[in-house]
């Protein structure tokens, strides 16, 4: 089958994003050396700066430092004044790239992103002879980048906004009760979930032991020792039955080996009368309905990182485009007699509320 007939027009607006996403690719890494090196916190005051003075600052090395800062002004990370040729970063990019405690923060996203760069000769490997990369082989960066990306984002929204769209498992969380979350990671949204109802008991259960670790220091940090506990195990493996009023589940169940066995676990562990919350990407149910910057990040991911770590472990390999009609199809499946989505404004998730 012969090609159409060549569009010069379109060819060129092509090589020309090209060209873009090969400049986002190098600011990319440059942001990430940014990061972990302390420059976008170094120059989070917005007090304007010369690469001398940076250098001094950082004790960095000022030839590097010029160059740096360049791309970062070309990429709109960081401000530049010809008139006396410095540069500083304004309340907008600090609010983004250096204060962690903002929901606009997302220079986490460097650090998946090269976290996922040095996989790339095993990826390689998956796509000739398929399997995946296990999870364990992304390094603990990778669970420091996801804590960052996604923490800021759990300790706003979670406790204020999630959870008490469901009243009646608020008042009980309130009162006392006891929930679980699978996945739970690093306990970006596990600890501050238990500081926030500190009459309840929590669990947290996770198969990557890094992650349990760290999410055991954070509790313990957070003096929640007496009534937080975390243990590492697959969701489809947690013994509980009927023992849970809230069992959650944010942005996870994509990753797992065996979402299908997870999720029936999952309605298996709940109280008759609890309930389950579940998140993923705000998506729609079509490729071409995410056809677009969110989705060549969500697809992108999805290969490099959420895909391949379950197809690693011989798993389903669902990948991270999960729509209201498939999470749905899922739950049934599980058992679940009811799955809505609840009307939850964000920008990123799509909240669920399954009940037995």
């Amino acid at each position: 089958m012969k090609h159409d007939v060549l569009d010069r027009k379109k060819a060129a607006a092509l090589a020309r994003q090209v060209g873009v996403d090969f400049g986002a690719a190098l600011t990319v890494a440059l942001a990430y050396i940014g990061d972990r090196l302390g420059i976008f916190k170094a120059v989070a005051d917005g007090a304007p700066f010369t690469t001398g003075q940076l250098a001094q600052r950082t004790g960095l090395n000022e030839r590097y430092l010029r160059e740096w800062s360049a791309t970062m002004a070309a990429a709109g990370y960081l401000d530049y004044c010809p008139r006396d040729a410095t540069f500083k970063m304004n309340s907008e990019q600090s609010a983004v790239l250096a204060s962690e405690d903002t929901t606009y923060f997302t220079a986490g996203g460097f650090q998946y992103a090269v976290a996922c760069y040095r996989q790339i000769p095993q990826l390689m490997e998956a796509f000739r002879n398929g399997g995946g990369v296990p999870f364990k082989d992304f390094g603990p960066e990778i669970v420091e980048a996801i804590e960052r990306l996604f923490h800021v984002g759990y300790e706003t929204w979670v406790a204020q906004e999630w959870i008490p769209a469901v009243p009646e498992i608020h008042q009980r969380l309130l009162a006392g009760g006891e929930v679980a979350e699978v996945g739970c990671g690093a306990g970006q949204c596990l600890v501050p979930v238990a500081a926030a109802f500190p009459n309840s008991r929590f669990f947290g259960f996770d198969v990557d032991r890094t992650s349990v670790e760290r999410a055991r220091n954070k509790g313990e940090k957070a003096g929640l020792a007496n009534r937080l506990v975390i243990d590492q195990v697959a969701a489809e493996r947690v013994p509980f039955r009927d023992r849970f009023d809230l069992v959650m589940a944010f942005n996870c169940i994509h990753d797992m080996a065996h979402p299908r066995s997870a999720l029936a676990a999952i309605q298996g562990m709940i109280k008759p009368d609890g309930a389950f919350l579940w998140s993923e990407a705000d998506v729609g149910p079509r490729l071409e309905d995410n056809l677009g910057p969110v989705g060549r990040t969500l697809y992108g991911a999805s290969t490099m990182h959420c895909m391949t770590v379950s197809l690693a472990q011989g798993g389903e390999g669902l990948g991270s485009a999960i729509s209201e009609e498939l999470a749905r199809s899922l739950a049934t499946e599980a058992g679940f007699v009811t799955l809505q989505r609840l009307p939850i404004k964000n920008p990123f998730h799509q909240v669920f509320l399954g009940r037995k």
